[in-house]
């Protein structure tokens, strides 16, 4: 019987001493409720509650770059492993419990225990915020942008639904995530990194919040979004809330 796998969420790994100010950031970025903050060894995590589709996302303490890294939980995480093997990742190390992988595009993402959830499928976050966690994209610096849409489709479970989205040759869409997260794989020129979508009814006022959280402008996009960069490091884009 073939093992169950699917995408489980994202942890936002967070380089600094202050974990407190990086949960509190995240969570008000996100307009996500804070959860259980818990030590495990040196590593230290905050879960992020309310989030689209039952999805995992939490904060974690971290010793290396600041990123944000998607986890794939499967009830057999070795065979999980073997299968991604042969879509081209590779094993970095397996860590308390869970494996640690490489894609062949160049991100680090882990294989953890499967999680009973709630199947919901609607936004659980406040319908009264102006802004909500829209989705992620996954950068990746390559000349093939199929050869990656392909291998993040099968890892993930989500189809390519849209081929060269916007017709400009940087973009596949997959279907959206448990809870209507929107996902795209990106083809750039700077290193691989997964980053994430706010989308906003009001992007300049929406960027203006952000700062005043701590975040920074880094540019404004085709004259459409704002790409930020949060306190903790990591690069993420407001965008036009389209629905």
């Amino acid at each position: 019987m073939p093992h169950r796998h699917r995408l489980a969420g994202f942890i936002i790994d967070c380089q600094g001493d202050d974990h407190e100010a990086a949960a509190q950031f995240w969570s008000q970025a996100l307009h996500l409720p804070r959860g259980e903050t818990y030590q495990d060894g040196e590593a230290r995590y905050t879960e992020l509650t309310g989030t689209p589709g039952g999805l995992h996302v939490e904060v974690q303490r971290v010793s290396h770059a600041s990123r944000v890294h998607l986890d794939i939980e499967a009830d057999d995480l070795d065979a999980e492993a073997d299968r991604l093997e042969t879509l081209g990742a590779r094993r970095v190390g397996f860590f308390k419990r869970w494996w640690v992988m490489e894609a062949p595009t160049g991100q680090r993402f882990c294989i953890v225990r499967w999680r009973d959830r709630d199947p919901v499928t609607v936004d659980a976050q406040a319908t009264s915020a102006n802004s909500r966690l829209a989705g992620f994209i996954i950068d990746c610096q390559t000349d093939d942008l199929s050869a990656a849409s392909t291998f993040w489709s099968q890892a993930l479970g989500l189809a390519v639904t849209v081929k060269d989205d916007g017709g400009v040759g940087l973009y596949d869409r997959l279907e959206k995530t448990a809870g209507g997260l929107h996902v795209e794989v990106q083809k750039v020129d700077h290193p691989s990194r997964v980053h994430l979508d706010i989308a906003a009814q009001d992007v300049e006022a929406e960027a203006q919040r952000l700062e005043a959280l701590g975040a920074r402008r880094v540019k404004f996009a085709y004259e459409r979004w704002w790409v930020m960069e949060a306190p903790t490091g990591q690069r993420f884009c407001v965008v036009p809330d389209e629905g």
